[in-house]
């Protein structure tokens, strides 16, 4: 394994704060952590208010190396407009970083011994997300910040932290790297310091997920290209454009595991697995020697690639059972939590950045509204419990999930209703400015409230169809280019919107996805011994793979619709399904969509 260092990779210069210069006297905000969530609501804050006196300390001494060691290099639609929109990074992180394209998944074929035999799916790829080097990203968000008057300091540990009551200031305690002592004040204290978790261990907000799964990681580098672990031109042929698959997020998947293949711009690939014990213990993966025995059992061609440039391997980290929640985010009493400070679900839909949007922007509407004077009670009340509307459905995303990851159509049918639903929702409401809009948000959350109970109850007939049937098919690269709807609910992202289309896009997007929970009930529904009529009306709030439950849920219902009803809704559902299960060809190689 190579023992080089930081000082391999370029670093930018960065402004090193003079011996004699310390944090003093009294803040508006203190941020504590310099990583990526404290970093970006740095920046988000002084932009939009740049008179805030706010104060940024990182425990690390120098800037993060290239290719650092952080994971959560892939971001989505929700994290990449923040990233790029909110936090002014746009220019950087055109220049500086990857565009990715997509997330491309490959589920099981055999032993894994030929990716080409694989069912290959991917996500639509026209919104400028990113893959970020985590090292040279922070590193830039630093400087910037810093050039934008916030006081920066590397090096700088939080002692402790004591919150004001009644209205007092809040106090800090920060020691240097000699040992030296300081405190200062604040009206805000934030906590950006992720696992490190200070105030929601202070606090003993501390919550559990249920949701139990293992990580382990390397960085390779020299990078490694998913097409060079096969030689089957006709698979390679599928996507036009040569180098483009690289670019995707990659997703090796099977029963209890994922494994993540990620390009960096300083030429270093992300490689780790997230594996649930109950399949493979964490014994198994705890140490590289370990991890690269289980990848040959797991992933062939990805582990012999590894092991001829096990001399190119950069590091190799771990985490046991990663996901964690709290119990509260944000207080009257003027703290917050940011990023994985609060909590952390799965990264299989790349959802990290995302939760550092969302608890960022809440952060800086509240402090922006304290420090104007405003009463922010019903604000923070609210945004608790939005965001715990956002958090808590979404951990039945993952949760007991990756038992069923090595079935095919069953995850195929997951995949897409969850991406419709990412979509038509929250990156919907995000990337039109609605989430902090308080006076609009509780007309969106009324038109979205059905949304939430039938994204677990599709959790559920998912659950149950794995249970039931099991088909085998492979070879088959499917593309989304032929389902209409996803790809326009993702062009909706990038398109500007009056109020009024804004709404009558989110009622057009609550009824497609009633529409294809519905479609995807029936193709489930095909399963039992006896499925409904194709003729009858279903209400798609209650679909389940239960026939003793659907009379008492009120599965048929007049005010229900048909199949064909259904699919009058979803232009191009019938030829995404049957390219799917390789019954017509690709219409045309996939390539880049235009933005």
């Amino acid at each position: 394994m190579s023992d080089r260092g930081a000082s391999q990779f370029e670093i930018k210069a960065v402004r090193l704060p003079k011996a004699a210069r310390a944090p003093e006297g009294h803040y508006d905000v203190v941020i504590m952590g310099g990583g990526l969530a404290g970093v970006t609501l740095s920046l988000h804050l002084k932009r939009e208010r740049p008179e805030t006196r706010v104060l940024l300390v990182d425990k690390r001494e120098r800037p993060a190396p290239e290719a650092a060691f952080k994971v959560g290099e892939s971001t989505v639609e929700v994290g990449a407009y923040y990233f790029r929109e909110k936090c002014g990074m746009k220019d950087h992180l055109n220049e500086r970083h990857l565009r990715k394209a997509g997330l491309r998944y490959f589920w099981p074929a055999g032993d894994n011994s030929d990716i080409s035999r694989r069912i290959e799916y991917v996500t639509p790829d026209q919104f400028f997300n990113h893959q970020i080097d985590r090292g040279r990203f922070e590193n830039e968000c630093f400087e910037r910040t810093a050039e934008l008057g916030t006081d920066t300091f590397r090096g700088y540990r939080v002692r402790d932290v004591s919150l004001g009551a009644d209205g007092a200031d809040h106090q800090a305690v920060l020691e240097n790297p000699e040992g030296a002592v300081t405190t200062v004040s604040a009206r805000w204290v934030v906590d950006a310091s992720g696992r490190a978790n200070i105030l929601r261990r202070k606090l003993g907000l501390e919550a559990e997920t249920g949701h139990h799964i293992n990580a382990a990681w390397f960085r390779l580098d020299g990078g490694l290209d998913v097409e060079s672990l096969s030689d089957n031109q006709e698979w390679i042929n599928r996507v036009a454009e040569r180098g483009f698959r690289k670019l995707a997020t990659v997703h090796l998947v099977d029963q209890g595991y994922w494994v993540w293949m990620i390009p960096l711009a300083s030429g270093v690939h992300s490689i780790g697995v997230c594996a649930d014990p109950r399949f493979h213990p964490f014994e198994r993966i705890n140490e590289f020697d370990r991890l690269l025995e289980w990848l040959g059992e797991h992933e062939p061609p990805l582990a012999a690639a590894v092991s001829k440039r096990v001399d190119d391997v950069i590091d190799f980290l771990v985490i046991e059972d990663f996901s964690y929640s709290s119990t509260q985010i944000f207080s009257t009493n003027r703290w917050s939590l940011v990023g994985e400070a609060g909590g952390f679900i799965d990264a299989y839909y790349s959802p990290g950045s995302d939760y550092i949007a969302y608890t960022n922007s809440f952060t800086k509407d509240l402090i922006v509204r304290d420090l104007a004077g405003e009463d922010i009670e019903e604000a923070v009340d609210f945004y608790n419990f939005f965001y715990f509307q956002l958090f808590e459905p979404t951990i039945s995303l993952y949760k007991d999930k990756y038992r069923m990851f090595n079935n095919p159509q069953v995850m195929l049918a997951k995949t897409l209703y969850d991406n419709n639903a990412y979509f038509a929702t929250l990156a919907f409401m995000f990337t039109h400015d609605k989430m902090t809009d308080l006076d609009a948000l509780g007309d969106i959350t009324d038109m979205f409230e059905t949304l939430i109970p039938l994204l677990g109850r599709m959790q559920e007939l998912f659950s149950d169809w794995h249970e039931i049937y099991h088909q085998s098919w492979e070879g088959v690269s499917i593309a989304t280019t032929q389902f209409t709807p996803m790809i326009e609910r993702q062009r909706d992202l990038s398109r500007e919107l009056s109020d009024e289309e804004f709404f009558a896009k989110a009622r057009r997007n609550v009824e497609e996805l009633k529409a294809l929970a519905l479609w995807l009930f029936h193709k489930a529904a095909e399963s039992l011994p006896e499925p409904p009529d194709p003729e009858a009306r279903i209400n798609p709030l209650a679909v389940s793979l239960h026939p003793e439950r659907w009379k008492e849920e009120g599965l048929f219902s007049e005010d229900g619709w048909t199949l064909a009803e259904a699919t009058a809704m979803l232009p191009g559902v019938e030829e995404f399904w049957l390219a799917a299960q390789g019954a017509t060809p690709m219409t045309a190689r996939e390539k880049r969509i235009p933005a």
